[in-house]
């Protein structure tokens, strides 16, 4: 996959308000995103750098009930953004099972942003920020 900074960029700024869970920042990040199509960008960005997390922690496609572990998990560590174990469960069974995602409208942008920067910023190593997984995980996507 071949990563466009314009938009890297903006899934960055959305990636770090989320990670600090800050809700005004998050909607300024998502805004700023300018037109339909960038968005889109953004959330494939962002729902492939979930889909290869969930895929390098559990050492290949995860298993339903791993999936669901996960996403309870996220739902309470973000519940300031609002999302379900139900959604966060269903939005990784979709990615990782490689089945469409519902038009980005903004539920599921939201939630892809909420959900990858979950998953960043509570599985990258010990001794690393969240930004340094993301510049790993990225570069390993450029090269599949």
């Amino acid at each position: 996959m071949k990563i466009d900074d314009r938009v890297e960029g903006l899934a960055r700024d959305a990636l770090d308000a989320a990670v600090k869970r800050d809700s005004a920042a998050f909607e300024a990040a998502l805004r700023a995103f300018p037109n339909d199509e960038a968005v889109r960008d953004g959330v494939s960005l962002v729902l492939a750098v979930a889909a290869y997390i969930m895929t390098e922690i559990h050492g290949g496609r995860p298993n339903d009930a791993q999936v669901r572990a996960v996403a309870e998990k996220v739902a309470s560590m973000e519940a300031w953004a609002g999302p379900t174990g139900d959604e966060v469960h269903g939005l990784l069974s979709r990615l990782l099972n490689s089945e469409p995602q519902s038009a980005p409208g903004e539920h599921v942008i939201v939630l892809a942003f909420v959900v990858t920067a979950s998953l960043l910023a509570s599985l990258h190593l010990k001794d690393e920020k969240w930004w340094n997984y993301l510049d790993r995980v990225e570069a390993a996507i450029e090269r599949e």
